[in-house]
């Protein structure tokens, strides 16, 4: 603990066990825990959490007086009158309980991390400002701070703190009792935030349950990008423990390629329940891509893309790729369709972005058509990919028409084992 005049800083460690006395010296019990309250940048520490023989678990005002001047083997002073029942309000927690070695997600560095301790700073009232994610918090709980703080010092090196501001810091710990709500979130650290990748990585870190609440706090969308970027096993963990109705609201928002793959990781039951709770038009989507074999074109490709008629302009095109940018992810190519479906062209968005708002679309398309059939398998798409240099390539039927694109983004896994033979050849 340090002190200067006014303020102390101090950790929970060295307060929790601290024997606790009434004003006549009378031994009320030892501080069990911290009940602290959210709603500011930083909470507040309300009170101090005793067990004793006598009084049983009670709450007491804390004693931020006491706790700016306490040293080691002090006993705390309270007012025994007091004393109170333990009832935590929507936005109380209990420090010990909540935090320490509890997982909690360093939202700065975008990554899981175990709370050993908690740091304080005591003036007229005690704030939490740090969780201590180091070793030295650790150590500082077995009491074994100072001996070894000493001898690396006596080796010729500083034993470091490792702090989280709290600012940064996202509990993981969901606690339901009975007549309070779940108490989870921290206002000032919001993991949606982050990038998508990141919060895969920590999605990846991370158990069942913590897992799954995270995803409900991102929503559908963001959820959805995340999954996107997680490891298949990953996302077929996490979408299996989701009820049904929260799990479609997900996929709904993913690429239905990529929401094909993870149903088809599932049990065929729970897979079942999932596709009931889809909306109609997603739905048929996702039990059409299902339904063809894995390893080939149809397997891989996804049914959304951009097309527009040969007699559309540049202006109606870039339109079009406006409103389908909320629904598509990667957006390379505009594919040009006659009555029916019928491929007959393809232009690329920089082609678009380059000629005039009134430019007629068969102008400027590329009649010289690269495209695969459903049942094509992985080698020969990884060639195509390989000659042609596509970020995606779509796939017809036998009438040419249109059945779907696939993207190198999404296919890439699939594909990466026949780059790979390629480059040995």
């Amino acid at each position: 603990m340090s002190r200067e005049s006014g303020f102390s800083f101090l950790y929970v460690s060295e307060v929790l066990g601290r024997r606790v006395v009434d004003p006549s010296g009378s031994s009320l019990g030892k501080v069990d825990d911290l009940l602290a309250a959210t709603g500011e940048m930083y909470p507040i520490v309300r009170g101090l959490v005793i067990r004793g023989k006598e009084i049983g678990r009670k709450l007491v005002p804390i004693p931020a007086q006491e706790l700016r001047g306490l040293r080691r083997g002090s006993t705390l002073t309270v007012d025994s009158n007091g004393l109170e029942e333990v009832a935590l309000g929507p936005h109380d927690f209990l420090v010990r309980e909540l935090l320490l070695d509890q997982q909690i997600v360093d939202v700065q560095g975008a990554k899981v991390e175990r709370v050993n301790d908690v740091h304080l700073l005591a003036t007229d009232r005690v704030w939490i400002v740090h969780v201590d994610v180091g070793f030295t918090g650790l150590l500082r709980r077995l009491g074994a701070e100072g001996t070894v703080r000493r001898a690396w010092r006596l080796s010729g090196r500083e034993l470091k703190d490792e702090l989280i501001a709290w600012k940064f810091v996202q509990p993981l710990v969901e606690l339901e009792e009975p007549g309070r709500p779940i108490r989870l979130k921290v206002e000032h650290a919001q993991i949606r935030d982050l990038h998508p990748g990141e919060i895969a990585d920590i999605l990846e870190d991370l158990g069942k349950d913590e897992q799954a609440m995270i995803l409900g706090s991102l929503g559908p969308e963001a959820a959805a990008d995340a999954l996107e970027e997680a490891e298949e096993e990953t996302q077929a963990a996490v979408i299996a423990q989701l009820e049904p109705s929260v799990a479609a609201d997900i996929l709904e928002e993913m690429d239905p390629s990529e929401a094909a793959d993870i149903l088809t990781s599932l049990p065929e039951a729970h897979t079942e329940e999932i596709i009931a709770e889809l909306e109609a038009t997603e739905r048929e989507q996702i039990e059409q891509l299902i339904a063809y074999e894995e390893r080939t074109a149809a397997g891989l490709m996804t049914p959304e893309f951009v097309s527009v008629p040969r007699q559309a302009n540049v202006a109606r095109a870039m339109a079009e790729v406006r409103r389908m940018a909320p629904e598509i992810e990667s957006i390379y190519y505009a594919y040009v369709l006659e009555e029916g479906g019928k491929l007959v062209g393809v232009t690329t968005l920089r082609t678009l972005l380059r000629n005039e708002p009134e430019t007629e679309i068969g102008e400027i398309m590329e009649t010289r058509l690269v495209t695969v059939r459903p049942e094509t398998k992985p080698k020969d798409i990884a060639d195509i990919f390989q000659k042609y240099n596509f970020l995606a390539c779509p796939v017809v039927d036998e009438e040419m028409r249109m059945m779907g694109v696939i993207l190198l983004k999404h296919a890439f896994d699939e594909l990466l084992p026949e780059f790979r033979r390629e480059a040995r050849a």
